[in-house]
């Protein structure tokens, strides 16, 4: 059956993040029914493997995939492509869903906003991080929301030419330029671990090494491909 929304994000070795973002999850989301978390795990990473033998999730569902340094192809895009949400979440596993009833709040605006229209659309979630924005990184955010009928146009995510870190700014860039950002008044907070801790596990590290710094913009196919979409949908309507 399908879902409204999909929430993706891999994890290797965080149990207590983990679990404190499933639990955020469950306690504030009102209808579990309309919901499915994907989350990526590494064949290898034999620790979270047991960890979902043992206490259950009726929402999650778990992929078992190579390691890979490409975030963006080999974990969101893959996860999103599994899953059945009219809505696509970005996460990580060191964020925590702080509103409740987020779901019956996202789905209200985005229902409004969206109208008899494609489901092309970039909803903006609050997230804690404003002072960072402040110096100069512009209006993003960390834990994008995405329509399916965008993710299908597009055929990804996030573009696998951007591996790592800078792949949400390029999501509020190519949804500016087709005029498609809705404000979504649900917050997914950040807590950062490898920032805060400078802890370097196998995440933060395969991060670090991937990335291609923030100066990161759609393409024109990207944006074509979202207005041809936005286009074929009002011609459907006519």
């Amino acid at each position: 059956m399908s879902k409204l929304f999909t929430i993706v994000f891999p994890t290797r070795g965080r149990l207590q993040l983990l679990e404190k973002i499933l639990d955020s999850i469950l306690f504030n989301t009102a209808n579990l029914a309309n919901i499915e978390v994907l989350i990526a795990i590494d064949s290898d990473d034999l620790e979270t493997q047991e960890f979902f033998q043992n206490k259950l999730y009726c929402f999650v569902k778990t992929h078992i995939v190579e390691r890979s340094l490409n975030f963006s192809r080999d974990y969101y895009s893959y996860l999103a492509k599994q899953g059945t949400g009219k809505w696509i979440i970005a996460c990580n596993d060191d964020a925590r869903f702080e509103t409740k009833d987020w779901d019956l709040i996202a789905e209200r605006v985005l229902n409004e906003y969206i109208g008899t229209g494609a489901n092309i659309v970039h909803g903006w979630i609050e997230d804690n991080l404003n002072e960072y924005r402040a110096k100069g990184h512009g209006k993003y955010c960390c834990f994008p929301l995405i329509g399916r009928d965008g993710f299908e146009a597009l055929g990804y995510v996030f573009p696998e030419r951007i591996p790592t870190w800078g792949a949400d700014i390029w999501i509020r860039k190519l949804y500016d330029n087709v005029d498609r950002v809705v404000d979504l008044p649900i917050t997914i907070a950040h807590y950062c671990h490898h920032n805060n801790t400078r802890e370097q596990d196998d995440i933060s590290i395969r991060i670090a090494n991937n990335q291609v710094g923030f100066d990161v913009e759609p393409t024109y196919n990207e944006i074509n491909a979202l207005l041809k979409g936005l286009r074929d949908a009002q011609k459907s309507n006519v």
